[in-house]
């Protein structure tokens, strides 16, 4: 699918970050040009090293912020499209302080998208969240009401506002993707809404895992080669244009479970017993209580199908960050995702067993 952008100059906002920089990858040998706009508050160039590298007559990095209106014109300047990215992720942060989020979330996309208007950019595809809060029925298609539960969504659906505006008024194609919770490699812990990655740096700690209630709310989580494709599909499909779409996996799972099958993973993948019983704090007031996405029309007009079920995400995603701990070089952590099957067999590896994965890695590879 990624080919059906060669020739293309494509910006991608945030693209340092754990979806941009996945994102970024995919692309990158496709296309005629990437630049990436970022102000490495939540990304980091470690996660373009590679990328930089390797493609350094096709990728360039532009060190700027999208609440920045000189720094938007610059990056879109010879753009055919956005993929808009960029984001303040952390919705307790929005409750803290929803001016902030409001600058980046909702001031940010509208810069993005005057800045598109005026390069004449053909299209901007925007990673919106989900804005529908407590559902009043399961599965969640996009029909249904929207129910605003924190700063954060109300920003993102602002931005989800213009995109509509400026797709009507100024004829820019613009898309818009509700994401789950995505999960995958490169996901950091710096926001809490990651949950999956708090959840295995606390167990590789030595610690329990925190979780907020009872543990029995449900999430929709999408691993983020998933939503790679999603994002690419609705960048070249006509029949995506001035369309949202919900982007998820379509399966409900409680976060009692998550930490069950992280827990059963890492003693798998390592030899060693991570089961611990985790500890329980009042639930967070931004939170909603359950969510199964309907994702049958990324499936009809998108083409659009998830490949990548929970179990297996999670396991090349402890791959990737075992293989960090081991003091592997990332690039060669993010390839050795590929081998845990290998490495699971291999019951007398330990994760500080650093000269072993190394070795076997390097077998493997």
């Amino acid at each position: 699918m990624a080919r059906l952008l060669e020739g293309k100059s494509v910006l991608v906002t945030g693209g340092a970050g754990f979806i941009g920089s996945n994102l970024a990858g995919a692309i990158a040998r496709h296309v005629r040009h990437v630049t990436i706009l970022d102000n490495l508050s939540n990304g980091s160039l470690g996660n373009l090293k590679s990328l930089l590298s390797q493609s350094r007559d096709k990728v360039n990095f532009l060190e700027g912020d999208v609440r920045n209106q000189d720094d938007c014109l610059k990056a879109t300047r010879d753009m055919d499209m956005v993929f808009h990215l960029a984001a303040q992720i952390s919705p307790v942060r929005a409750v803290e302080d929803p001016e902030y989020d409001f600058e980046i979330n909702a001031r940010g996309t509208l810069n993005v998208l005057e800045a598109a208007r005026k390069a004449r950019v053909r299209r901007v595809v925007y990673a919106s969240t989900n804005i529908y809060g407590n559902p009043k029925y399961l599965p969640i298609d996009e029909n249904h009401p929207i129910d605003l539960l924190s700063p954060y969504a109300a920003a993102k659906l602002a931005g989800e506002a213009y995109s509509m505006v400026y797709c009507n008024t100024h004829g820019i194609e613009t898309v818009r993707l509700r994401l789950c919770n995505v999960y995958g490699p490169r996901q950091t812990t710096k926001s809490e809404s990651g949950a999956i990655m708090l959840f295995v740096e606390k167990l590789l700690d030595g610690k329990a895992p925190a979780i907020f209630g009872d543990g029995n709310q449900t999430r929709d989580f999408v691993y983020v080669s998933d939503v790679v494709d999603a994002l690419i599909r609705s960048s070249v499909v006509p029949e995506a244009v001035g369309e949202a779409f919900n982007i998820g996996s379509g399966v409900e799972t409680t976060i009692n479970d998550l930490a069950k099958t992280l827990m059963d993973l890492m003693t798998k993948l390592t030899a060693k017993d991570f089961h611990v019983k985790p500890t329980y704090g009042a639930p967070r007031s931004a939170d909603f209580r359950r969510a199964r996405m309907d994702i049958s029309k990324a499936r009809r007009l998108l083409g659009h199908e998830p490949a990548v079920m929970l179990e297996e995400g999670l396991r090349r995603t402890l791959g990737w960050r075992l293989g960090l701990r081991a003091n592997m070089h990332p690039s060669v952590a993010e390839g050795w995702n590929d081998h845990c099957e290998t490495y699971s067999r291999r019951t007398s590896i330990q994760i500080n067993d650093r000269e072993a994965l190394a070795s076997g890695n390097e077998q493997a590879g």
